[in-house]
């Protein structure tokens, strides 16, 4: 499959994967940090870092539809 879906799933057991996962959105996360002031920048990649670490971790890989789930919707 894919990179990120990898690391998705071995972070599920390891938080070694996790911080893999933080620094493969790491270059758009600083990037969108540049329309927000330079006083919040700081605070707002914290907050995005912890959505994406909680996003990871409450992510079920074994629920993902297939395409013919999708089709039925």
């Amino acid at each position: 499959m894919g990179i990120l879906y990898d690391l998705v799933k071995e972070a599920k057991s390891n938080t070694e994967y996790e911080t893999k996962v933080i620094r493969s959105f790491e270059p758009k996360i600083k990037k969108s940090l540049y329309l927000t002031r330079l006083e919040n920048r700081d605070d707002l990649e914290q907050e995005l870092k912890i959505k994406l670490i909680r996003y990871v971790r409450d992510y079920s890989i074994e629920n993902v539809p297939g395409l013919f789930d999708l089709k039925k919707q």
